[in-house]
């Protein structure tokens, strides 16, 4: 009782609120009936009189079940071919959600006016194109999926195209049966798109020869209104000429041998012209024709009426229901249009160098952003104490990882070329192969964290772009090293952030250690700093080697670091200074112009390489156009407390200053206060650094030196 009573009441709302609507009137009382509502409506509007059988789910306001943001159905198979009514005959619009009974349904009956005025009454034509739909055979699904190919049919034009069967499989208890087809081109005509790797994927599968047509124009109902597609075989009688449905009709008969048909059936597709933000494209349907079950008829001519001797034959299509399959243009600018990398670097030729944790999720990032030609390059197996980190699965244990990544990306992206090396570098000429790299190489992704990689990658003189990506122990750090002497910046910035040693694991020898990271920890990470090359790529930044480290303590903050990097070769020292660093200096030199001003560097050093992490601002000093003089002030107190909490890792390096309109030529002012720097025993740096910035207003330039032999040398 308490169900019916809460239904009536339901019932007794829904009219209510139909009724405050004065263009509306209830033509049949709702009543439930099933998990639905049920009745049927008269619109009077804009002089205008439609009506719509309805149906509210019985959860109202939520939405319909397995639907797609929609909530009360209003049908009217009378209106299937008007613009945004689905093939069942219901208006298309997706309402927004609320929770509110009484404001979503008064709100969609607004929606539905709107619809009644925009595409009923004014026929309003959408910016996007709305594809056309046709009713799919029952019992079935067969999918046809093609690029663009730009043929330039002319009307009436007709042969032969190519097509693999992608995947044939029978799902769920009942064996529905599902087939996929991927298209390969025309005899007559243009290929598809696909990666050379794809194709050669497709020709290695069943491939048959299909029909098309060019009709040029929708296959649309001349009679109706609106867009609605033909049905039936007769109403293609429009659309195809007499010979090619003679052709058609010979070809089912006789002509056609087993390259035709596959399961007894034969693919035709009916090619026209919609549409693009462009300009123009071909666009395709697929119909299926059971050999058994010709749609065509074909009559004698009696020879009193006959025109031409030799036509006696006249050929007629049947009433018989079209076989309609789906359709998908999955061009690369539709299959990656909701996001792909930037050009430069899905446009280039890419190495990745180790097929790891991070070789395995990055090869796979870079194919789901559009990357179309990559050669992986490893010479390990997979080991099930890969899986939990790396995109492998059980079956491709024992086997090589370029196998099993391969074919994964393979599954991932039609136009993505693919090739692999099992050996490593130092197989190679080094001559021989930088000639190769410098030729077929645009971009390398060292993920093999593999000294003897880097040594090569030095010694080669390439050209491209290289990145050199590794993460600690842990993953407490994430490094990409870029640009000249790899092996060299990887040990500096290692040594900088790394406090742990490699982790050794049962079962993998002695000569594999490897950090430790959980399979989320390590893809955080990598996803980040693939965003970082690939922002650098679209803004047409240098790239500069990077580091990212979480820190999950009482705030909740990942921090990106990018570094510059100069180079003294004379006495094999190098810098990398923190770009934020750079940019405070900035900040404070333009702030103080057209006086100088300066400050102190402080940072990792080992040896003679320098890593500048940050800057000290003197609170007592003296200043003028000409003059900079910073004086100890609380200076030294706070070297000694950032000494103290790092356990003694930074430290102070050198000194910095502005030049208000140049040049960023040492003084001898410079060279003295340097020189009493490296002799100060507090101090305790024998080779200080300083930056000198010329700076204006707009302007900002630097050079950096280090002091050596009693002189300020200058680092490139």
């Amino acid at each position: 009782m308490d169900n019916l009573k809460e239904e009536d009441k339901t019932i007794n709302k829904i009219n209510s609120l139909l009724k405050k609507d004065k263009d509306l009137v209830v033509v049949e009382n709702i009543k439930k009936a099933d998990n639905y509502y049920r009745g049927k409506i008269e619109v009077n509007y804009l002089y205008e009189k439609l009506s719509f059988d309805i149906a509210i789910p019985h959860n109202y306001p939520l939405t319909h079940p397995n639907s797609d943001n929609i909530s009360i159905i209003f049908k009217n198979k009378n209106y299937i071919g008007i613009n945004h009514i689905n093939l069942d005959g219901s208006v298309c619009f997706h309402p927004d959600k609320d929770d509110d009974f009484d404001r979503k349904l008064l709100y969609e009956i607004q929606c539905l006016k709107q619809w009644i005025k925009d595409y009923y009454i004014l026929k309003k034509e959408d910016d996007n194109y709305a594809y056309l739909i046709h009713t799919t055979e029952s019992g079935c699904i067969n999918k046809l999926y093609f690029t663009n190919t730009k043929n330039s049919f002319s009307k009436n034009s007709y042969g032969t195209f190519r097509f693999s069967i992608f995947s044939d499989e029978k799902l769920g208890e009942k064996k529905f049966p599902v087939k996929k087809l991927f298209r390969l081109g025309f005899d007559k005509g243009k290929n598809d798109t696909w990666s050379d790797t794809f194709i050669n994927e497709l020709k290695n599968k069943t491939s048959k020869k299909g029909l098309y047509y060019f009709i040029e124009e929708e296959p649309l109902m001349k009679k109706n209104t609106g867009r609605k597609g033909i049905e039936n075989w007769d109403e293609l009688k429009d659309y195809l000429s007499d010979d090619f449905i003679e052709k058609l009709y010979l070809g089912l008969k006789r002509d056609f041998n087993n390259n035709y048909y596959y399961e007894n059936s034969l693919y035709l597709i009916i090619g026209y012209i919609i549409p693009n933000n462009v300009n123009y494209e071909e666009h395709w349907d697929l119909i299926r024709i059971p050999k058994k079950n010709i749609p065509i008829d074909s009559i004698k001519i009696p020879k009193d009426i006959q025109t031409n001797s030799k036509i006696r034959f006249e050929h007629i299509l049947k009433k018989n229901k079209i076989n309609w399959g789906t359709t998908e243009n999955i061009d690369y600018s539709r299959f990656f249009g909701r996001g792909k990398l930037d050009n430069k670097i899905t446009n280039s030729n890419i190495l990745i160098i180790g097929c790891g944790a991070i070789g395995s999720s990055l090869s796979e990032n870079l194919v789901r952003g559009g990357a179309k030609n990559i050669i992986l390059m490893d010479f390990d197996s997979t080991k099930g104490g890969n899986l939990c980190r790396a995109n492998y699965e059980l079956k491709d244990m024992i086997f090589p990882k370029t196998n099993g990544l391969i074919d994964r990306l393979k599954s991932i992206s039609p136009f993505v070329d693919l090739a692999v090396e099992y050996d490593k570098l130092n197989k190679f000429d080094l001559k021989i192969l930088g000639d190769v790299f410098n030729k077929k190489i645009d971009i390398i992704f060292d993920c093999s964290t593999d000294t003897e990689v880097t040594y090569i990658i030095d010694k080669l003189n390439f050209t491209g772009k290289t990145f050199s990506l590794a993460i600690t122990n842990n993953a407490k750090s994430f490094v990409s090293i870029t640009g000249r002497n790899l092996t060299k910046q990887a040990k500096t910035i290692f040594d900088f952030v790394e406090n742990e040693s490699p982790s050794y694991f049962e079962g993998t020898g002695c000569g594999y250690p490897t950090f430790e990271a959980n399979y989320n920890d390590i893809n955080a990470l990598l996803n980040v700093g693939l965003k970082v090359i690939n922002n650098n790529y679209s803004k047409n930044k240098t790239h500069e080697s990077f580091i990212i480290q979480p820190d999950f303590g009482d705030e909740l903050i990942i921090d990106i670091e990018e570094y510059e990097y100069y180079n003294f070769n004379d006495i094999n020292s190098a810098i990398h200074i923190s770009k934020s660093v750079l940019k405070r200096i900035e900040e404070e030199t333009k702030f103080h112009y057209p006086k100088e001003f300066g400050g102190v560097f402080v940072g990792y050093k080992s040896d003679v390489d320098f890593i500048i992490t940050d800057i000290l601002i003197p609170d007592e000093y003296k200043n003028g156009t000409t003059v900079f003089i910073r004086e100890p002030g609380t200076l030294n107190e706070r070297l000694r407390e950032i000494h103290k909490m790092t356990n003694g890792k930074i430290e102070y390096l050198g000194e910095w200053h502005s030049h208000p309109n140049g040049p960023t030529t040492p003084s001898s002012t410079d060279i003295n206060a340097m020189k009493i720097i490296s002799k100060d025993k507090n101090i305790n740096i024998d080779k200080p650094l300083l930056m000198i910035a010329e700076v204006d207003k707009v302007y900002f330039g630097k050079n950096f030196y280090i002091y050596n032999n009693k002189e300020l040398k200058k680092y490139e």
